[in-house]
């Protein structure tokens, strides 16, 4: 799983301003890249930058990188957060994109306090955050174990209705139908980092697979756009070897290779 960190996290790594991190991804001193209009840096890299530095002599104590563990343990193993936790979360969030994931990172604290998995970022919401809202949608679609997501809503004051759950306070929908994603899914979710809690977001391969399926086997026209947006998009992340496999799984190799020839890989 590859972790995404935003500037916030990386700020709180490194003990410095966001203004800071701001200037070293900015200047190219600090690896970072886009998702649409925000700053992502992995956290592989952001080590890697730490121990160069390190190794020349640089300002990297080890109590930052025990400082950022130290936080993610208590993102993921402190007690069930409460309404109250959720909305100062989302309160000074205006991007669409990183309110949804902040919510889904709070949701995923919650079920992992309760001894279940995290749940995983799929669908609309997927292609929303990899597209970075070239693609909305209403709805946040989640995998996952239903009982545990259902447990934490409805103590926050969510309604069920359906298959969907309803805070109209807060604007969002969620969708958890209780299912699980292959090992081979599992092992290429992202890790997204937002303002100290982090959300697991389906990886771009099994997201591309999946709007390929919905466009060969649904006729879904949208979703063979949706794909070739991912593709164009993503070029960055996409790993071809594994995509061609799992097409060849799914019985949409023709359409893989129509688009990844549309974009001219060979």
């Amino acid at each position: 799983m590859d972790d995404l960190l935003d500037i916030a996290s990386v700020a709180d790594y490194l003990g410095v301003s966001e203004r800071t991190v701001y200037n070293k991804v900015r200047s190219g001193e600090l690896p970072a890249f886009k998702v649409g209009r925000l700053w992502r840096v992995r956290r592989r890299d952001l080590e890697a930058w730490m121990n160069a530095r390190q190794q020349e002599g640089t300002r990297s104590p080890d109590s930052d990188r025990e400082n950022l563990r130290g936080a993610s343990r208590a993102a993921e193993g402190g007690g069930i957060p409460s309404r109250a936790d959720l909305e100062r979360l989302l309160q000074p969030l205006a991007d669409q994109i990183e309110r949804r994931l902040a919510f889904v990172g709070l949701l995923s604290q919650a079920c992992v306090a309760l001894r279940w998995p995290a749940p995983v970022v799929v669908g609309g919401h997927a292609v929303e955050f990899w597209t970075a809202g070239g693609y909305s949608t209403v709805d946040i679609d989640l995998v996952g174990a239903s009982e545990p997501i259902g447990q934490v809503l409805d103590s926050w004051g969510f309604a069920k209705q359906g298959r969907h759950w309803y805070d109209d306070t807060l604007g969002l929908v969620v969708e958890a139908p209780g299912a699980q994603l292959s090992a081979s899914a599992c092992e290429r979710v992202v890790a997204v980092s937002v303002r100290g809690v982090v959300a697991r977001v389906l990886g771009i391969d099994d997201l591309i697979i999946d709007r390929l399926n919905a466009c060969v086997h649904w006729g879904d026209a949208e979703s063979c756009d949706i794909a070739r947006a991912l593709i164009l998009g993503g070029a960055d992340h996409i790993d071809v070897g594994y995509l061609r496999v799992r097409a060849a799984e799914e019985d949409v190799t023709e359409a893989l290779s129509r688009l990844l020839g549309e974009v001219g890989e060979r």
